[in-house]
């Protein structure tokens, strides 16, 4: 059973899809990661004055938020605790070597699957929810096996994100389509 979700990214998917869970998913634990503390602090901040903007998202953070929904830069012991990890990264065009400017730029996923790979304890359910190529799912495994410190079991699943913008929560709680798959 799943009681703890991780997201490592707090941006534009990672935000929006882990406070709509918590609100859904009462008994669920969430807490949403990131290295840069400015976009904790404002997914924390008293006046709610998020780092993005979404219709309907200040109300749902506000319903969740020291609930079962958490913002913070503990990385490791977020990632040690989940049952479930979403990957909700930055993935930028390339802007150096094969694909530039037309590829996207997985240096973020990867760092991601390096840090799940350290920090893991125990078996974990790993979902790549960030904008990525077919078979990133199969990059995600190859790391965390080849990287994983002490003997964990990871099922990688692929979850891609149909989010547009000012209609995210919306839907989020009310999807036309909803894809998971693995390697």
């Amino acid at each position: 059973m799943i009681s703890k979700i991780c997201c490592i990214g707090a941006g534009y998917v990672g935000g929006p899809t882990s406070s709509v869970i918590a609100m859904k998913c009462p008994s669920v634990t969430v807490t949403v990661v990131d290295y840069n503390e400015d976009r904790i602090k404002a997914w924390n901040s008293d006046d709610f004055d998020l780092p993005i903007y979404e219709p309907r998202l200040v109300d749902v953070v506000r319903e969740c938020r020291g609930r079962n929904l958490f913002f913070s830069t503990e990385v490791a012991k977020s990632v040690a605790e989940a049952d479930l990890i979403f990957i909700s990264v930055n993935t930028p065009t390339k802007t150096f070597g094969l694909g530039k400017g037309r590829a996207a730029d997985l240096k973020y996923i990867e760092s991601a699957a390096r840090c799940i790979a350290d920090y893991a304890h125990g078996p974990k359910v790993v979902v790549e929810k960030s904008t990525v190529p077919v078979k990133a799912a199969e990059s995600i495994t190859r790391i965390l096996r080849a990287n994983s410190r002490n003997g964990n079991r990871f099922q990688v699943l692929s979850n891609p994100e149909f989010l547009a913008e000012g209609t995210a929560v919306r839907d989020l709680l009310n999807p036309d389509r909803v894809l998971i798959g693995g390697p």
